[in-house]
């Protein structure tokens, strides 16, 4: 099954994540870190999660970008955290800028190739599109880009939620393929 969960920042959506997974999956359930970790600020954020998962049975793999490199067992159960992340983590790195549509086509290859391997795949997703600012080009890419993935993968998840304010609604339900 293939799970995609959308939210602003605080809206409950990775403690929804976690407790979704945990309903569906056994052993081992394996959570992909896509943070990088650059402040203190950062620091908090994932002092933060590391304790709401402790004691769940997640085994934490962090992996800024290629996760293809991460060996998902047959069967296991997947939660990357987050898209958002990976998708600037893969678009902008230390050579440059890369190109959109190579961005989209590495992380929709990868993210199949786990979902084939995984009996359940959740990505958590940060909705950063309501705020109505013009950004420098560079960045309305990575937004542009970003909510390209955001749709595409709402429309192939077998289910789709949105959360807010910790309330998290789920718009749709079904078996799709990715």
């Amino acid at each position: 099954m293939f799970i995609f969960i959308s939210g602003q920042a605080g809206s409950g959506k990775s403690r929804y994540a976690e407790e979704r997974l945990s309903e569906l999956s056994g052993t081992p359930k394996i959570y992909i870190a896509c943070a990088k970790v650059y402040d203190e600020e950062m620091r908090e954020r994932v002092r933060k999660h590391q304790a709401m998962r402790e004691g769940k049975g997640f085994i934490t793999v962090e992996k800024a970008n290629d996760l293809a490199d991460v060996i998902i067992p047959k069967g296991a159960g997947v939660l990357i955290e987050s898209l958002t992340i990976w998708a600037a983590n893969e678009m902008f790195t230390a050579e440059g800028m890369r190109e959109p549509g190579y961005v989209m086509d590495k992380i929709c290859d990868t993210l199949s190739g786990i979902t084939a391997r995984a009996e359940n795949t959740v990505i958590v997703a940060d909705d950063v599109f309501s705020d109505g600012m013009k950004y420098d080009d560079m960045t309305e890419k990575y937004i542009i880009m970003l909510s390209s993935l955001h749709r595409k993968f709402a429309a192939i998840a077998d289910e789709a939620t949105e959360c807010f304010a910790g309330q998290c609604v789920q718009y749709k339900r079904g078996r799709n393929k990715l």
